[in-house]
């Protein structure tokens, strides 16, 4: 009878037990931190179309959602370096922590202005559990299930998605607005508990004090970033003298970086080019999902639909959202990332197309609706894929941290420039008229997908390898050629040798052997 010792335990280490766990965790966070995304879009939408934000422009509305977006992608970064150095279950935990405070705010504060503090208290928590909860996958989970594994962890994006777009609306319509951020509390409660049953996670090998102050530079520097763009409109030039303000604020922290034995920013990381392509498509994948999140239910709503309503026509772009991130995993061998991301980009871009020669919703708006989730189902795991793989084990929080830090500017972006746009809306050409705003974000969405599919299709015929990678690819041509050529050398070699010591013509080069002396041997020292 063979024995099995290592039954039941992945090669990484840990058991069964452990690995179930940590792949529900992983999930629920990510599930967590959608749903909430999904709650303040579907919020916006009912305090524009109800008394209760009546008379506050949609620039100020949708601060409900940037209000979190600015800590989530000021923190990732550092959160995700700091969960690598001292311990991802510790950082994961903290998160949970702060997200369920900052919840409990949200539901019970009364003045708008602590509203939105409570959203920023909100986005804190989720920086630090998103890259620790995807660093614990990729860090205990073996080689082998990792794909899988990320795959799951954007899946659970889309379910987040699903389920509080299908109960929202009966929530915001039976309840109030505030009822929308219940449900991210009460699974926080349960993900905390949870984490006492995950393993702690791995810390790199590094000692020392990690850097504090590049830590607050870079934070600060991406918040005044995202602060100016959202703004950008209602503050006019004055924006200038906060991006000069980010300029010096990031320049530090890289200053900082390059100087300090645990900087807040892993330059190793960043030197390798797959990892930056990774982070320019999953910048783009945000501005495009989180600008259509915006836009869809501020269209429905529009058209004077019930809120119960709008999350029955929302519904099937969730459904596609979960199935296809789910059989993107098992493709995602054969096409590879960028493959994922390129047809992503194409039926996001078709969808969009798709509605905008729509008017109103029809059975084409749902097949529309139906093909924008399988187009956003693909991006998910190919954008996380494409970044997080291209990272070092011991990079992997770091490598999240970074790549859902521009997957959350490219949503603040996203959502800054659809409100913006809706609320100036071009007054001639194609997209004037009653929809003109809604148009004429339509159409941006349409423009980033050009522009994401165009980079991943470059990527794609781009043969360079990636100088960090350990085995390097050779074209198949360049060894046909390499054969050419020594049977070449070996003809004409043959053919300066005596008749009678010639080897016979051969179909193939030989494999030389270790105790038989080459065709030149015998003709050593000969002067003939």
């Amino acid at each position: 009878m063979r024995s099995s010792p290592a039954r039941g335990t992945s090669t990484a280490g840990v058991s069964r037990r452990h690995a179930v766990m940590l792949r529900l965790v992983g999930a629920g966070v990510m599930f967590t931190v959608m749903a909430d995304t999904t709650a303040t879009t579907l919020a916006v939408g009912v305090l524009r179309y109800t008394p209760a934000g009546a008379g506050m422009p949609l620039g100020d509305l949708v601060w409900l959602t940037s209000a979190a977006f600015v800590p989530i992608a000021a923190l990732l970064a550092t959160a995700g370096r700091w969960a690598d150095l001292c311990g991802r279950r510790r950082v994961l935990a903290v998160g949970l922590v702060v997200f369920v405070l900052g919840g409990i705010a949200t539901v019970t504060v009364e003045s708008w202005s602590y509203v939105l503090a409570a959203r920023a208290v909100q986005g804190a928590g989720a920086a630090a559990m998103i890259p620790a909860s995807l660093g614990l996958l990729l860090g205990e989970l073996p080689e082998a299930q990792r794909r899988g594994a990320i795959a799951l962890w954007s899946s659970a994006s889309g379910l987040g998605c699903l389920l509080m777009q299908a109960g929202g609306g009966w929530l915001a319509a039976t309840v109030g607005w505030r009822s929308l951020f219940v449900p991210d509390v009460v699974i926080g409660v349960v993900l905390l508990i949870a984490c006492f049953a995950i393993p702690s996670g791995r810390r790199a090998g590094a000692k020392g004090v990690p850097d504090v102050l590049g830590a607050w530079l870079l934070a600060a520097g991406i918040a005044v970033v995202v602060l100016a763009i959202s703004k950008a409109m209602a503050w006019g030039m004055d924006v200038v003298w906060l991006a000069l303000a980010a300029l010096l604020l990031l320049g530090g922290a890289l200053a900082q970086a390059r100087h300090h034995r645990l900087p807040a920013i892993d330059l190793v990381l960043w030197r390798r080019p797959k990892f930056v392509w990774g982070w320019l498509a999953t910048w783009g994948f945000g501005a495009l999902s989180y600008g259509l999140l915006t836009v869809q239910p501020l269209y429905l709503l529009h058209l004077g639909y019930p809120m119960l309503e709008v999350a029955m026509w929302l519904t099937p772009t969730s459904v596609a959202v979960v199935v296809t991130s789910f059989l993107a995993g098992k493709i995602v061998k054969r096409i590879g990332a960028y493959g994922l991301i390129y047809a992503g980009s194409l039926l996001c871009g078709g969808a969009c197309v798709l509605v905008l020669t729509q008017v109103g919703p029809t059975v084409w708006g749902l097949v529309a609706s139906v093909v924008l989730g399988m187009g956003v189902g693909a991006l998910a795991p190919g954008t996380s894929m494409a970044t997080t793989l291209a990272a070092r084990p011991q990079q992997y929080a770091s490598a999240v941290g970074a790549a859902t830090m521009a997957r959350m500017v490219g949503g603040a972006v996203g959502i800054a420039v659809v409100s913006v746009v809706i609320d100036h809306p071009f007054v001639a050409g194609p997209f004037a008229g009653p929809f003109a705003g809604l148009a004429g974000a339509l159409a941006i969405c349409v423009a980033i997908s050009v522009l994401m599919g165009a980079l991943a299709l470059t990527k794609i015929t781009r043969l360079r390898p990636d100088p960090g990678d350990v085995m390097i690819k050779v074209p198949r041509r360049m060894l046909l050629e390499l054969r050419m050529t020594l049977a070449t050398v070996a003809a004409e070699a043959d053919a300066l040798l005596p008749v009678e010591t010639r080897t016979p013509p051969m179909d193939h080069i030989p494999r030389p052997r270790a105790a038989e002396a080459g065709p030149l041997a015998g003709t050593r020292g000969n002067t003939h």
